[in-house]
């Protein structure tokens, strides 16, 4: 995704350069005269040896800003989703419209750093912005300075050139492309393991994902102002924007004040003209120079319309930084034994897949596609990208269905789910109810739902039997028998704990964890009086049935393990802790009476955890305890819970853990792992197919319409063209919050389809409109219009088109 965003900036500006070395072409003397031609003069070299020392070497500290700078925007776009969702904690949809808002901005600024660039200070003097750290308003700094980024610096670069090296500037042009790519790629795949890394007391780190981009940054714009003193700057011209906006108002203006009837609404901009008072006239000798301009302002407004349906598509490529992250959370990232990939990590394959499909299309399909007759006209190439990337969101919906099976069902607003848990080590119970059948519950088990393998065993109670009596027996001696009565709520779903210490119940998370690091999360129950703690919990001072209120922790156990002092609280990515204020005393009830027991559930809420096998110990800190300065291991007392770990965890899984005693006369602790929500089980790699459609989409749309807006404008409008396009980036943005906004479903797979289907109307509208609308323009040297015709139109049956561009 980087990449191609990083193709339109270079093919826009160069478009631009492009346009300014037509308008050298047009200054020869009329008499053909050559005396003083700089192709004559000063001949582009063409071997290596001259290439290289008339090279002009401020163009490296060009193409070394871009790289750092490329790195820097990419950098902090991989990783922006996940930073709304986890660390500023909006919700997955307000994180979602934030950042297609942000893009928005970012597409949209450029018009106006253009303006300034083209019309008053020119392109040398728009400058950098580092991100400041400042969150959101942050964001809003960057897409402004991003504004003034984009339009100008690879122009900037081919003005270091002499005109007519024209194959030399294509040599920069290609040099400079590779910068953007190699900035992105690296950026893409590095930044979000960045992110991964545990820092400043928290197992993940975006200041340093963050900082490492606007390190970069700063350099970028060390390295630019290295070369300020050997650059060429050429001073700013007229800006053809606001020529174009006040010969459209104009326009306007008098098409409601007269009545008289023009062959084009535009032509009514020349009521009020008077080529005597207008330079531009008299400098043509004679002839009316907005004539001609409002002629190309014509051709403007034919290509703005087949414009109209791009934003569609963008809406839908875009959504690789946001739906397609998030929906790569939900999937299994592991690759090898030794190797995962994180979900921000998959737009790196964009990028790359860029790299290889430019050549493969250029020297391979597209001959291949002429050689069968069919002649590729840019419209008809528009139009297959279009369908191509309606066919990747079905792709990626389909692959959400399967994602989806991972997924606990929520209960609706009046029903409520629960699974029962049978915490003790050797009864079984037969479970009963007015709503179920009878089954049995083995010791150390529970009820799970399992939809990749259809099995569906929690008890789903709707509106009306929200108070269910639920009767449970055993024949087995020491075994209680009894009718748990439950008052649920609707919408929730809950656990029915059954221990050795009395029975409880609670909701329960099902809320898979969505860090982005390959976690898992747990919830613990912990029913353990302090009259049955080890002796070693010597800070605890609790007596009687009193639940244990101090802190535990998860600590990994691998071979990276310190035997003697296995929890350290320094590593934050293999220490995990709960403390009291996460927990909440549930009410136990005894078996006999039914009456609330002395002895309470403390439950501690869901914590995130990366996988791996864990010891739970109980935790405390000798010295005060600081989120930027945790205590070290030996500034820790910890007492392992004997007997009581997780093992063989897996992505994304929602387990709870229920620790408890054997009995009431014992101090033997037993565990039972319960699964709330299943394992990713989807790997990540399922997500190619639809990167590998959009990408050739991409190609399709992205390259072919900046090609087909440059080649159908007039040289004088194609800046105006570029910045045009530019919009439809951010209208297609525009469309995804606006589809956040009033989104009626929630159901992601349906989301998707609904894209696609949209995608493919749009698709017929663009067709129709190069069939039926569409005039190809025929411009001579001189950058004149030649006449249009109905020949001139997009015939998407027949093998060639006429004045094809």
């Amino acid at each position: 995704m980087s990449s191609m965003a990083s193709t339109k900036e270079t093919v826009r500006t160069s478009s631009r350069l492009d346009s300014e070395m037509q308008d050298s072409e047009n200054t020869v003397p009329r008499d053909g005269s050559s005396e003083d031609d700089p192709m004559i003069t000063d001949p582009e070299p063409t071997e290596l040896g001259e290439i290289v020392k008339k090279w002009p070497k401020s163009t490296f500290c060009i193409v070394a800003n871009e790289f750092c700078e490329r790195f820097s925007f990419y950098g902090m776009r991989a990783v922006l989703t996940l930073y709304l969702r986890n660390m500023l904690n909006f919700t997955k949809d307000d994180s979602i419209m934030i950042y297609h808002g942000w893009t928005v901005i970012c597409y949209f600024s450029p018009i106006f750093g253009s303006i300034l660039a083209d019309g008053y200070i020119g392109k040398f003097c728009i400058g950098h912005i580092v991100h400041p750290g400042l969150d959101l308003f942050g964001l809003l700094v960057i897409a402004i300075g991003t504004g003034g980024i984009k339009p100008c610096v690879s122009a900037f670069g081919g003005d270091q050139f002499k005109p007519h090296y024209l194959k030399m500037i294509a040599m920069f042009f290609s040099v400079f492309y590779f910068s953007i790519n190699a900035g992105s790629t690296i950026s893409s795949y590095l930044t979000p393991y960045l992110r991964a890394t545990p820092c400043l007391g928290s197992d993940s780190c975006y200041p340093l994902a963050f900082g490492v981009p606007a390190a970069l940054m700063v350099l970028a714009t060390v390295i630019f102002m290295a070369g300020s003193f050997s650059y060429k700057k050429i001073p700013p011209k007229e800006n053809v924007i606001f020529r174009v906006v006040k010969t459209i108002t104009s326009a306007v203006g008098n098409k409601f004040k007269s009545r008289e009837r023009k062959e084009h609404w535009l032509d009514h901009a020349m009521n009020d003209h008077d080529c005597k008072e207008d330079q531009r006239c008299l400098e043509n000798e004679g002839t009316c120079a907005q004539v001609g301009f409002i002629e190309d302002v014509k051709r403007l407004v034919r290509v703005c319309v087949m414009m109209l349906p791009i934003p569609m598509f963008w809406a839908l490529y875009d959504q690789q930084g946001s739906t397609w992250v998030m929906q790569a959370v939900a999937m299994n990232g592991k690759i090898t034994s030794f190797w995962s990939l994180l979900p921000d990590q998959m737009s790196t394959l964009n990028a790359v897949l860029i790299m290889l499909f430019i050549p493969i299309f250029q020297l391979l399909i597209f001959p291949g596609v002429e050689k069968m007759g069919i002649k590729l006209t840019s419209l008809r190439k528009i139009t297959a990208g279009l369908f191509l990337s309606a066919v990747s969101f079905a792709v990626c919906g389909f692959l959400q269905m399967a994602v989806d099976k991972t997924l606990a069902d929520v209960p609706a607003a009046d029903a409520a789910h629960l699974s029962i848990i049978n915490a003790f080590p050797s009864c079984e119970f037969q479970i009963s109810g007015t709503t179920f059948d009878t089954f049995a519950l083995p010791p150390n088990s529970s009820l799970e739902d399992d939809k990749i393998e259809e099995k569906y065993s929690l008890l789903r109670f709707k509106d009306g039997m929200l108070q269910p009596n639920i009767s449970i027996e055993s024949t087995a001696p020491n075994c209680p028998k009894f009718v748990a009565k439950l008052q649920l709520e609707g919408g929730k779903t809950y656990n029915l704990v059954l221990s050795p210490l009395g029975w409880s119940y609670a909701p329960t998370s099902i809320s898979k964890p969505e860090g982005g690091e390959g976690q898992f999360t747990t919830s613990l129950n912990l029913i353990l009086p302090c009259n049955k703690l080890p002796s070693e919990v010597i800070w605890e001072s609790c007596l009687g049935d009193d639940p244990y209120d101090g802190m535990l922790a998860f600590c990994k156990m691998d071979e990276e393990t310190n035997s003697e002092k296995p929890c350290d609280p320094k590593q934050r990515d293999r220490f995990f802790e709960l403390t009291p204020k996460q927990g909440t005393a549930v009410d136990m009830y005894n078996y006999l009476t039914g009456a609330v027991a002395p002895i309470k559930n403390l439950v501690f809420e869901s914590l995130p955890i990366r996988p791996g096998d864990y010891q739970l110990s109980y935790i405390n800190y000798l010295v005060a305890d600081d989120v930027n300065s945790h205590p070290t291991a030996s500034q820790t007392l910890q007492v392992p819970l004997k007997g009581v770990g997780i093992v063989n965890t897996d992505m994304g899984a929602v387990y709870t853990t229920v620790v408890t005693i054997r009995d009431s006369s014992s101090s033997e602790l037993i565990m039972t792992k319960h699964t709330v929500v299943q394992r990713n089980h989807v790997n990540i790699l399922w997500q190619i197919p639809q990167y590998v459609i959009i990408t050739a989409a991409e190609i399709l749309v992205s390259i072919t319409g900046i090609e087909f807006a440059y080649s159908e404008a007039s040289p004088e409008l194609k800046s105006v063209v570029q910045a045009i396009w530019l919009l439809t980036v951010g209208g297609g943005d525009l469309i995804v919050i606006f589809m956040t906004l009033f989104k009626t479903s929630d159901d992601v797979a349906v989301q998707m389809f609904v894209c696609g289907g949209l995608m493919v109307l749009v698709m017929i509208i663009f067709a129709l409109l190069a069939q039926f609308y569409y005039e190809y323009a025929s411009y001579n040297r001189g950058g004149k219009s030649g006449s249009s015709s109905s020949s001139n139109r997009e015939v998407l049956g027949s093998s060639r088109a006429p004045n094809d561009s």
